[in-house]
């Protein structure tokens, strides 16, 4: 607390501001929050303490905006409401007049403080809400000279926070990165814990921690951090302007930041434009070298004394917050001697969750819990319960029960992993996560990681999906896209940054798509980037192959006269129904996938009479560069557009080894069967739908990760020998889960040799073995059933066997995506009467099928 009253309290450009007169500041918004239109214009030092105490109301605990960019006046307000009991709900003084009017009609302020740059705003948005909210200017109290200030002990800083620390205090909106604002409800106690944890229990900060104020206040973190913690230690706050780097060096100069809290752009750019003259000296490149290597603060302090001088000479701590920090970035900083700690909360948790300790900078990691807080994992998701954790979201009971257990844990939605010292590293959030039609979970913040390592061609990056598919929005470093269009920008970009992710990464994962944007990707004011606006940026703008004709050869980029690429160009267009264009890549342009590029490779071997191995494929860029090479090695041309499967299947395929179906299988399948009985109730309906003799493919649907020993558990003993199950190898990756599949009746399926594992299936259906394939290709994610791949109908069309199809009930229930432990529900295998190719298209067959699975769920 302050022991000096006549000390600074707020330096603000030439204006230093003593606490004692911060405290006279305060009280006369305080009256002036109450007091009526006619009291209001008189001047406020002719008002005794009595007459302004008698102005309050005797009910507390109303609601007051504050409306303000940054200034000396959004200081008093807060504490003027807090002095009068009454809950603060600060606003972000960039928000429109819609923004504004939702809150003003969700908590129904009876005041608000506003500047004359947002009272126009402020004014309108009451008029669209239609609350009756008194508006306040700030500037019309500001420069007014305070009331004689009493004693300290009777009206010191203990009267703005020290009362029932359960009250509410604040009600702070959510910035919205995933949709609309709720307000969040913060009392005094979850405010406390959180300064606590950086002064008691963490002593990070003290009462010569004078705390740059930077950052919005209307956000939690700078409002606890810069504004909050100092005061109540008595150390003090210095307004920076603005957020110009001329401006924040200007006010770092001045010697007397101690503390200052940033978000990872700004501690990007500082470090870049340290690192960059450190760069252009060899000597002083070696000397960073060495600092990384030797890892001490008090060696990096001295070698880089010049940059302590340039930030001041007092800079203690730079604390991270708002969104990750790159790895790189916190590690140069170290090696900087900068004492950079990064943290990590939410609005909902005051905002603290974790930080780092100071030295204890650990690159990747969001330190550890405050020693208040209590963590664990559900499932992978962070829950954290402690002192700092929300009063719940204003009138909106059903959504505080949807993020609050039983127990008192908040349930976060980020996902993270714990080490056994207590380290917290995010690896993603679930509201984030991008789920594909095929039940593939991808973590975009992973992938644009990645993308933006490329820091030389990539300013930023957004993944979104784009149907189903990954696609990138990126904006090109502005040096490196000077001189070029945007298709050039465009091609090397996917030659130089897709390619090579994609070349590393599963699948999945990979970037079908690549959009540019030149500009900013909408993010919050604490940098965090708002995904949920990444799909409007997407359909804003214009896909390429919606604004080039087909068959315009005038195009410069459509200019390719080669017959093949023709022939290829309209097999394309006819299976995928895009439009191809030379420049076109395979998988970032035409999305082709696994299967379809197993077509592609069947239809120019039998169209141009040539070996195209799947490895060969996959190295050309674009159409074109297929096309040529088709150009060169043909044998033959013949006008075909569609894949040959038949002759692909019809090939001898004898000399492949079918995995074993021995004991180990019959073992797994009696001892599944017992316990799926007992534990499940699994019960097989419509095992006499299955045909008396083989081959026949089994097409279930899939809820859970048991589904394949549920299917197997139903089918009759002497069938069970005589079936093969086939497997991703994602699933199989270890030595002995492979040794177990070859020996068990397991076909492996991998992606690099698509058409080998086609093959093998075609080889175990013309032994007369059945085969059971998973149509939707992965479990559901929301229960429904997905969208069915064509490889079971191209088979079973192809080699004229039955598909029997299969519906599976209740392992969505028991076991949904995401859960390791089962739940106890009642689980029913029925087989549906087999469906015959006779001569159906493949996918008028997989319709069918689908529909018959379909059906039978949905009684």
């Amino acid at each position: 607390m302050i022991n000096d009253y006549s000390s600074t309290a707020i330096i603000a450009g030439d204006e230093r501001i003593s606490f004692a007169e911060m405290l006279g500041h305060v009280r006369q918004f305080a009256s002036a929050a109450y007091a009526p239109k006619s009291k209001r214009e008189e001047n406020q030092n002719n008002l005794s303490l009595s007459e302004q105490e008698n102005l309050k109301p005797q009910v507390k605990g109303g609601r007051t905006v504050i409306f303000s960019e940054n200034r000396v006046g959004w200081v008093y307000a807060i504490f003027a409401v807090w002095l009068d009991e009454d809950i603060a709900v600060p606003v972000d003084a960039m928000s429109t007049v819609g923004d504004v009017a939702y809150i003003l009609r969700d908590c129904q302020p009876e005041r608000a403080w506003v500047s004359r740059a947002t009272e126009d705003v402020m004014r309108r948005a009451v008029s669209e809400a239609g609350t009756d909210t008194k508006v306040m200017v700030m500037e019309d109290l500001e420069t007014l000279s305070p009331p004689v200030t009493p004693a300290p002990e009777t009206s010191g800083m203990d009267r703005l926070f020290v009362r029932d620390e359960e009250r509410t205090a604040l009600i702070v909106y959510t910035s919205g990165t995933t949709g609309q604002p709720k307000g969040v409800m913060l009392s005094f106690r979850n405010m406390f814990a959180n300064v606590r944890s950086v002064s008691d229990e963490v002593p990070i900060y003290h009462n010569g921690s004078r705390t740059m104020v930077l950052l919005p206040l209307h956000h939690v973190l700078p409002l606890l951090g810069t504004l909050v913690a100092p005061m109540m230690l008595g150390a003090g706050i210095i307004i920076c302007p603005s957020m110009a780097a001329t401006d924040i060096m200007a006010t770092l100069a001045t010697g007397e930041v101690h503390l200052m809290v940033g978000v990872p752009r700004l501690w990007v750019t500082i470090y870049k434009g340290i690192k960059k003259k450190i760069d252009a000296s060899a000597l002083t490149r070696l000397l960073f070298r060495l600092c990384a290597r030797v890892g001490s603060m008090r060696l990096s302090r001295l070698v880089f004394a010049t940059v302590h001088r340039r930030l001041g000479g007092h800079l203690e701590s730079c604390v991270n917050g708002g969104a990750a920090l790159p790895v790189e970035v916190a590690a140069g900083m170290k090696t900087l001697g900068l004492n950079l700690l990064d943290g990590y909360g939410m609005t909902e948790t005051a905002p603290v969750i974790s930080f780092t300790r100071p030295g204890d900078l650990v690159p990747g990691s969001v330190g550890k819990a405050m020693p208040s807080v209590q963590v664990k994992l559900v499932d992978g998701e962070l829950c954290v319960k402690g002192p700092n954790v929300m009063q719940g979201y204003y009138n909106r009971p059903d959504e505080t029960a949807a993020v609050m257990d039983d127990d008192g844990f908040l349930h976060t939605g980020d996902l993270a992993r714990i080490t056994p010292d207590g380290r917290i590293f995010i690896t993603g959030r679930t509201k984030e996560i991008i789920v594909l039609s095929n039940g593939k979970n991808v973590n975009p913040v992973d992938i644009e990681q990645q993308l933006e390592q490329h820091a030389d061609r990539v300013k930023e990056a957004g993944v979104t999906a784009d149907g189903d598919r990954l696609c990138a929005i990126i904006v090109p470093d502005e040096l490196w896209a000077q001189g070029k269009t945007d298709d050039e920008l465009e091609r090397a970009l996917k030659r130089e940054v897709i390619e090579p992710y994609n070349s590393q990464t599963e699948p999945y994962k990979r970037v079908m798509a690549v959009r540019l944007f030149h500009g900013e990707l909408p993010r919050t004011r604490m940098e965090k980037l708002q995904r949920y606006k990444l799909a409007a940026l997407l359909a804003s703008e214009t896909p390429k192959a919606a604004v080039k004709p087909a068959d315009d050869a005038s195009n410069a980029n459509d200019d390719c006269q080669l017959e093949e690429y023709n022939l290829i160009r309209h097999y394309i267009e006819e299976e995928k129904r895009v439009t191809v264009h030379p420049t076109d890549h395979l998988e970032t342009d035409l999305a082709l996938d696994s299967l379809d590029k197993v077509g592609l490779q069947s239809y120019v071997e039998q169209t141009f009479g040539m070996r195209l191995p799947s490895e060969r494929l996959a190295a050309f860029s674009s159409v074109q560069q297929l096309a040529e090479y088709v150009s060169e090695c043909k044998t033959r041309m013949e006008a075909e557009h569609t894949a040959d499967w038949a002759s692909m299947l019809g090939e001898d395929s004898s000399h492949i080894r079918l995995p074993r179906s021995g004991w180990g299988m019959r073992a797994i399948v009696a001892a599944g069967r017992r316990l799926s009985r007992s534990y499940f109730g699994l019960e097989a309906l419509g095992t006499d739908n299955l045909p008396a003799e083989g081959p026949f493919i089994i097409a279930p649907n899939h809820q859970s990760y048991l589904d394949g020993l549920f299917v197997a558990a139903c089918l009759p003993r002497e069938a069970v020998n005589n079936t093969f199950f086939f497997a991703k190898r994602d699933h199989v990756r270890t030595h002995f889960a492979r040794w177990m599949a070859r020996h068990n009746g397991v076909i492996v399926v991998d992606h690099h040799t698509h058409r080998e594992s086609i093959l093998t299936l075609g080889e175990a259906l013309k032994q007369r073995r059945n085969v059971v394939i998973f149509p939707e290709g992965t479990r559901t994610v929301t229960g429904s059933l997905g969208a069915f791949k064509r490889m079971f109908a191209i088979l079973a069309s192809e080699l004229h066997v039955p598909i029997v199809p299969v519906v599976i009930k209740g392992a969505y229930a028991a076991i949904p995506k995401g859960r390791h432990i089962p739940l106890r529900r009642k689980v029913t295998v029925e087989f549906l009467p087999p469906v015959h190719p006779d001569g159906k298209m493949y996918d008028a067959l997989s319709d069918e099928v689908r529909n018959s699975i379909l059906m039978k769920i949905e009684e």
